[in-house]
């Protein structure tokens, strides 16, 4: 996969570009703005264009070596007769090669002042230090070689390859004590009892309630006795007042948040209360429910949307006592709650979209490879609880620097249309193919060795691994092969209905269509499922970084591109 890199320094070459023209546009047409106020005094504005020049001349050299050296690559590797004789020994050769440059790589570490594993990758920078740990998400060596980078760099900040959203679903409490979520997360709900004492609780939230962050919402709580949970349909009309609830169901019936607020919202009301059953709040923002889940809740409700109101889970202490005042049935018994909706960056899609995505997950075959690998109870991303549980050992953050789900699938989305720019990049990527498969074979020094890396990883597999990753992989592959034998089928036909495409020539034109799609598709998914997430990681890493050491957690096919940033534009 790392053979169909984006090549970045194309990239650059083009962001040089626009920022060239933007300059000189706000010089011609500053409106007042003189020159040394748009780029500071002479001599900056001078070194600065030296150095953009030289930048620029870099790039296109690069680009030139790479138009000679793909040329003389698929020269040889399509049109040149080799010997079996001659074309055994180069690859003896090669091998041979790769395994001395390996061990002299193994004898000259890449950080002298700290011993870290093979697998890891170390940037100084800025006065800052940043020790990469390059893992295979399903290898039993990856939590090991996080924790033993942790023991011994004692850094300030750890980070790994997650968002908040997928890290809240692979943390297992059970084995421990739960975490209580952060005061900032929480929702504060001013109370306002009659006889005119104030307080203020603070609650988790529902994942839809920033849907109406910003609103004001506030009401009498009121709690109905004959339905205590909030499942069957209400009777009275609630307009204007905030519902409180149980939470759960009695004897554990199919009853979701978002259900409740669908049959709340019915009658009127502006918001939902549920009294929490433990007496911690839980870590995790409520509501978010399986996909079978939802589909329940849609057939129930007739709606694939979210909830139109707010949900909040109140601790258990505090719901009770509400519940007690609603129960007097007095003017003085009566509580008043109010609140101010907040913000929420906490990732959240509605049942449309879950569906697509599902869809999208199970026909690129990501779903079925790591389906097939979970039916077989092998563990995956291990090595970030490890992260984690290493982190709040030494009393140090540990920060999700990875896109959501939202994002992957928006960037997904937009790689794969087939416009002028992404066919550009996709050609620009197959000429870099060369440098970038000898740089895979015989990494650079201060890289990461990720083909080294991967095999040592592959030696910790049980053979229970081998054996789902093998079969995973081939079910996957055989989903997608099929899926572009589709779409090329379907293209030919169109054109032999047209009279393009002779009848006997079928089987030609539709080899080269899945060839074209392929050839398209391999650089444009490694960018967006890769090569952009290696640049949001990067920019996560500056932002959360503030210590002089850290720490991340990142998969092998992400760590030269994150480290390749860290050197060229600092930490």
């Amino acid at each position: 996969m790392s053979a169909y890199v984006r090549n970045d320094d194309t990239e650059a070459l083009l962001e040089i570009s626009r920022a060239s023209c933007k300059d000189a546009k706000s010089d011609t047409v500053g409106h007042g703005v003189s020159m040394a106020d748009s780029f500071g005094d002479g001599i900056d504005s001078r070194a600065s264009f030296r150095q953009r020049t030289e930048q620029l001349a870099c790039h296109f050299g690069t680009l030139a070596l790479d138009v000679v050296a793909s040329a003389l690559f698929w020269y040889v590797l399509c049109f040149l007769s080799i010997p079996e004789l001659v074309f055994w020994g180069f690859l003896g050769s090669l091998f041979l090669s790769m395994v001395a440059y390996r061990l002299y790589r193994a004898r000259t570490p890449a950080c002298d002042a700290v011993e870290i594993p093979y697998t890891c990758g170390y940037v100084s920078n800025n006065d800052k230090k940043m020790f990469l740990v390059a893992t295979v998400h399903i290898s039993p060596r990856a939590p090991k070689d996080v924790e033993a980078v942790i023991d011994k760099t004692v850094p300030d900040i750890t980070m790994i390859e997650l968002d908040n959203e997928r890290l809240d679903r692979m943390r297992d409490v059970e084995d421990g004590e739960a975490q209580e979520p952060d005061a900032k997360d929480l929702q504060p709900i001013g109370i306002t009892l009659a006889d005119g004492d104030n307080s203020t609780i603070l609650a988790q939230r529902a994942l839809w309630n920033a849907e109406r962050h910003g609103d004001t919402i506030s009401g009498d709580i009121v709690f109905d006795e004959s339905n205590p949970y909030g499942m069957d349909k209400y009777i009275d009309s609630w307009d204007g007042k905030i519902a409180l609830m149980c939470g759960g169901s009695p004897n554990g019936e199919f009853a979701p948040c978002a259900l409740k607020a669908f049959n709340a919202a019915r009658v009127g009301a502006e918001a939902v209360f549920i009294i929490n059953k433990d007496s911690k709040l839980p870590l995790d923002r409520i509501g978010g429910g399986s996909l079978m889940g939802d589909l329940r809740v849609a057939f129930n409700t007739c709606s694939c949307g979210f909830p139109p109101i707010p949900v909040m889970l109140v601790p258990n202490e505090e719901g009770e006592k509400m519940r007690k005042l609603c129960r007097s049935g007095t003017d003085a018994g009566t509580a008043h709650a109010e609140m101010d909706v907040l913000a929420d960056d906490f990732p959240r899609r509605t049942l449309r979209v879950r569906l697509c995505q599902a869809c999208a997950l199970m026909f690129s075959g990501i779903g079925i490879l790591y389906g097939i690998i979970q039916c077989f109870q092998v563990e995956v991303g291990a090595e970030f609880l490890a992260a984690e549980t290493a982190a709040l050992a030494r009393n140090i953050p540990c920060a999700c620097i990875d896109v959501d789900l939202n994002r992957f699938w928006s960037r997904l989305g937009l790689a794969v249309i087939p416009h002028p720019w992404n066919i550009l990049m996709s050609l620009l990527s197959w000429l870099a193919f060369p440098r970038v498969c000898f740089q895979f074979l015989f990494p650079p020094r201060g890289n990461v060795d990720v083909l080294g890396s991967m095999v040592l990883h592959a030696i910790s597999f049980p053979f229970c691994t081998w054996v789902a990753f093998i079969f995973a992989g081939f079910c996957s592959s055989f989903i997608t092969n099929h899926l572009l034998e589709l779409f090329g089928f379907g293209i030919e036909q169109a054109g032999e209905s047209t009279g393009v495409v002779a009848k006997e020539d079928r089987q030609v034109v539709q080899t080269w269509i899945m060839f074209a799609i392929e050839m398209y598709l391999l650089p444009q998914v490694y960018d967006a499922v890769a090569a952009s997430r290696d640049e949001a990681m990067y920019l996560s890493i500056l932002k959360q970084n503030r210590g002089h050491r850290s720490v991340v957690v990142v998969g092998a096919g992400h760590a030269n591109g994150i480290l390749q940033r860290a050197r060229s534009r600092g930490l």
